[in-house]
C-alpha cells in the first residue's frame, strides 16, 4: 500500500509538469498586435506661434518578434515666415500607447494604457532651421502584460516597450517636418515564477494523495 501511495503522490506532480510544459509548447512565438496612440503638445514654454504639433497612429500593427521597432506616432513641425522664431522651454507633450488586439482577440488581460511624457526644448527660426530635442521623461521602459485565450488555454505574454531618447526634430524643410517617435517593443511568454510552480505542484500532489486516500478508507 506504501509504494502505491508513493507511486500516486508521485504521479500527480509528473503530470502537472506535463501539462505545463505542453501549454509553453503551444504558446505563440509572435504574436500579431495592433495598437494606437494619441498624443498632445502643451502650451507651456512656448514664446512665440506654436509650431509643433503630433501625429497619432490611428492604427498600428506590429508582428512582435523580439525585439520589434514601434512608431508612437511622429513630431511635426510647421514652418515660419522669414526669420521669425518660436521657443520652447521646458514644454511638456505626453503620449498615449494603448493595445487593441493580441492575434485578432482583445487581449485579457491588457495592462494598456500607457502613459508616456517628455519635454521639448530649444527654438525653430523660419522654415528651415530646428535645434528642437524632444527628450522622454524616466521611466523609459514600461513593462506591461497582456493575454488571450486560445481554446480552453489563456495565454500571456510579458512586454516591455522602451522608448528612444532624445529626438532631433527637423526643419520643416526635411520629411515634411515630421520627426518618428519610436520604441522597441519586447514579448516573451510569461513563465510562472518557481515560486509559483512549486505551490501549484505540491497542491496537486495533495489532492492526489488525499484522494487515494480516500479511496483506500
Amino acid at each position: 500500500m506504501r509504494k502505491s501511495l508513493q507511486r500516486a503522490t508521485l504521479r500527480t506532480p509528473i503530470l502537472a509538469l506535463g501539462l505545463l510544459a505542453g501549454a509553453s509548447a503551444g504558446v505563440h512565438a509572435a504574436p500579431v498586435m495592433t495598437y494606437s496612440t494619441s498624443g498632445a503638445i502643451d502650451s507651456t514654454g512656448v514664446t512665440g506661434a506654436p509650431v509643433i504639433s503630433f501625429n497619432s497612429v490611428a492604427s498600428g500593427s506590429v508582428d512582435t518578434v523580439t525585439p520589434t521597432n514601434l512608431s508612437l506616432g511622429a513630431f511635426q513641425v510647421a514652418g515660419l515666415l522669414g526669420d521669425q522664431f518660436t521657443t520652447y522651454k521646458d514644454t511638456p507633450f505626453h503620449i498615449t500607447f494603448l493595445v487593441n488586439q493580441v492575434d485578432g482577440q482583445t487581449p485579457d488581460p491588457n495592462q494598456t494604457p500607457i502613459q508616456i511624457s517628455g519635454v521639448l526644448n530649444a527654438t525653430i527660426i523660419g522654415n528651415n532651421q530646428s535645434s528642437v530635442t524632444a527628450t522622454f521623461d524616466p521611466p523609459n521602459a514600461f513593462n506591461f502584460q497582456t493575454g488571450i485565450q486560445d481554446g480552453l488555454q489563456k495565454t500571456l505574454y510579458d512586454n516591455t516597450l522602451a522608448i528612444t531618447s532624445p529626438k532631433s526634430l527637423v526643419a520643416s524643410t526635411t520629411n515634411g517636418g515630421r520627426t518618428s517617435a519610436e520604441a522597441l517593443i519586447t514579448t516573451l511568454p510569461h513563465v510562472p515564477e518557481p515560486t509559483s510552480v512549486a505551490v501549484f505542484l505540491m497542491s496537486l500532489g495533495g489532492l492526489g494523495l488525499h484522494h487515494r486516500l480516500r479511496r483506500r478508507a
